[in-house]
């Protein structure tokens, strides 16, 4: 077996090690902490995490382990912290901002492996996460039209009087300011692609440059 063939096989022994062991983790969380949404949840976390590795392993897109961290992450943050949404008003604006950093990391990895100028590469990642964004809070929209789950809009839970929730923020401006966040952090993962690109261009011409 090649080098390059082990260690292709090393890399995915090590993802399903973490699956492993962040899947028996998230199953003594159920057993030690009995909660009516903590199943839902865990069962929920887990999908979010086997369903990035098949389909890393399916097209064989080659994550790093970074990016795994990356879903753990939002998948932390959305689901297993989920009732921070009816605590915190500011928690679900602030997850927008730094989720999709990270997910433009992500689709960054996958854009990156196209022939594209590298401007074309950081426009395709932002122009992704954006569709990503819209059609996620149009699946929100869809979810509270049929369901009630309250997904649109800024909610906090009113423990002392009669209503449940109190509403904060109306849907729609709680989708813009979403959105705005959302299309914000990945504006600024692209910034900060080109800078560090330019500078390390810049200083490969140089290495270039004094080596003739």
């Amino acid at each position: 077996m090649k080098k390059s063939e082990k260690e292709f096989q090393l890399k995915y022994y090590h993802k399903r090690a973490i699956i492993a062991v962040l899947t028996i983790i998230l199953l003594l969380m159920v057993y030690f902490f009995k909660d009516a949404t903590t199943p839902l949840k865990t069962i929920t976390f887990i999908g979010l995490i086997l369903f990035f590795y098949i389909i890393d392993h399916l097209f064989d897109i080659k994550f790093g382990l970074k990016h795994y961290i990356f879903v753990v992450i939002m998948g932390v943050g959305a689901i297993s912290l989920s009732h921070f949404y009816f605590i915190h008003p500011n928690y679900d604006k602030l997850q927008h901002f730094v989720f999709q950093i990270l997910l433009s990391s992500i689709i960054f990895h996958c854009v990156n492996k196209l022939e594209l100028k590298f401007k074309w590469k950081i426009f395709f990642t932002f122009v992704t996460v954006g569709t990503i964004i819209g059609a996620f809070e149009i699946g929100e929209y869809l979810l509270d039209s049929l369901f009630d789950l309250k997904l649109q809009g800024v909610y906090l839970r009113d423990l002392k009087g009669l209503v449940k929730f109190n509403l904060l923020q109306n849907p729609l401006d709680d989708t813009i300011v979403d959105l705005s966040f959302g299309l914000f952090g990945s504006g600024i993962y692209g910034i900060y692609k080109l800078i560090t690109h330019k500078l390390r261009s810049r200083a490969l011409r140089i290495a270039d440059h004094k080596a003739h």
